[in-house]
């Protein structure tokens, strides 16, 4: 992903200084004390907000952050049901990495948008969602832009965190944003990409280890109460098995069988797979050179999640979830439990305006890079995050309205010029996903390089 900026002058790389904050009232003998009581105070308090996650609150979208995009994100519809104001990095198209396009659906044609982006929209502006796809947990606190940023994940720290309104060369993190501007609400997403790099590699070893997670977890959480006054929301981790960027080997091995009019227990002995693992685009991208005879088969370990994978990758979620859970739980935060609303909508599907939506590829909640949601899908998560500040803060903020998203959501079926639509298509969408993004989303969400 190359990006022509306008200028980056701004995110000196600087050595990471602590930054020292007065206290919210400067006659306590107890400074955290009157901090704690600033933070109960300001629950429900909206008045200033920040947004600090990776890709999910970024609202990124078909593999891109692009300005088209990102106003559709779930952080800035809680924005609007809410009633605060939200300002967003805005990326100029194509975005960065350049967004997938839906070209054809029969035959099933994927593409990306034409071009080089310019970068920000607006250069001058101070985002208060500075959330960077492809953020780690550790990175929320750590990692700031730097001055000479190279491509990928530099290049996209830069853009979301390089030009602040705090001063002409001043690096600062996501956290440390949010603390020079001492918001009166945060809401925090990550730790997705800790767990999201099993997909990638097809391997659980490869996730952020629980005890690392645990210290990086309550060190940011820590931060954020001794550096701020404000009240935390916070949401958790969903299943990353679950995404439709994971093709069932049952689908491979169908589509395999039709191709080539092999038996299903043939190919499955000759690719390694059985019904109930999961294959990633590493492992679409071999099938076709073991079957004709350019590779050796099976397919190799970083393109299958089998089903003892699966176990151990579901196991370290939910214990990232605890740690998630207790550190919520003992500063007061509001916890949103995404992953409660991911398997609900897993099991269920939608129904909007009559017509069924599903968490397959094309099924109108995943977008095109089968990772993150559409429109609709994120409609679908701004409303738990609404719904669990007014349980938790005896708030009566309304809902979006998804039906109305949906109705106009290009991503939601039925798809113009083919109203049913309606066919799993992920094994050939996998396959044929361009390969400039397929690097992009390896690159991001991928284990770092």
């Amino acid at each position: 992903m190359k990006l022509n900026h306008r200028s980056l002058f701004a995110g000196a790389a600087s050595t990471l200084l602590p930054l020292l904050f007065a206290c919210s009232s400067g006659s306590s003998s107890n400074p955290q004390a009157s901090r704690t009581a600033a933070q109960q105070a300001n629950a429900g308090n909206f008045s200033s907000v920040y947004f600090l996650g990776d890709s999910l609150t970024a609202g990124f979208q078909s593999g891109s952050l692009i300005d088209t995009a990102q106003p559709h994100g779930w952080a800035p519809q809680v924005t609007q049901q809410v009633g605060f104001p939200i300002t967003l990095p805005l990326i100029a198209p194509p975005g960065a990495p350049n967004q997938i396009t839906l070209v054809s659906l029969s035959p099933l044609v994927l593409g990306t948008l034409p071009g080089t982006t310019t970068g920000r929209d607006d250069f001058s502006i101070q985002p208060t969602n500075v959330a960077v796809p492809g953020a780690l947990l550790t990175d929320v606190l750590n990692t700031v832009p730097l001055l000479n940023p190279g491509t990928g994940q530099q290049q996209l720290n830069q853009l979301v965190l390089g030009y602040p309104g705090f001063g002409y060369g001043r690096a600062y993190s996501q956290a440390q944003q949010a603390a020079a501007a001492n918001p009166t609400t945060i809401f925090l997403w990550i730790g997705n990409n800790d767990a999201l790099v099993a997909d990638e590699t097809g391997m659980p070893s490869s996730m952020t280890p629980l005890t690392t997670f645990t210290t990086q977890y309550e060190t940011l959480i820590e931060y954020l109460q001794e550096n701020t006054n404000a009240h935390l929301v916070i949401g958790n981790i969903p299943d990353v098995t679950a995404v439709p960027y994971l093709t069932p080997a049952v689908e491979v091995l169908g589509e395999a069988s039709l191709e080539t009019g092999l038996p299903v227990a043939t190919l499955s002995a000759v690719l390694g797979i059985v019904p109930g693992d999961l294959v990633n685009p590493t492992g679409t991208a071999e099938i076709p050179l073991i079957l004709t005879g350019q590779q050796a088969g099976p397919i190799s370990d970083a393109g299958v999640l089998s089903i003892a994978e699966q176990a151990m990758v579901k196991a370290q979620v939910t214990a990232f979830n605890q740690v998630i859970a207790q550190n919520a739980t003992a500063v007061g935060a509001t916890l949103v439990d995404i992953n409660a609303l991911f398997a609900q909508t897993t099991a269920n599907g939608l129904v909007e305006n009559g017509i069924p939506g599903t968490t397959a590829f094309l099924g109108g909640v995943f977008s095109l890079d089968g990772i993150h949601p559409t429109n609709t899908g994120y409609a679908v998560i701004a409303n738990k995050f609404i719904d669990s500040v007014n349980a938790g803060l005896k708030k009566s903020y309304p809902d979006v309205n998804v039906a109305a998203i949906a109705a106009v959501d290009p991503l939601y079926p039925p798809y113009p010029g083919n109203p049913a639509a309606q066919k799993s298509t992920s094994v050939r969408a996998l396959a044929k996903l361009p390969p400039a993004a397929v690097e992009s989303i390896r690159e991001l969400f991928g284990p770092r390089r």
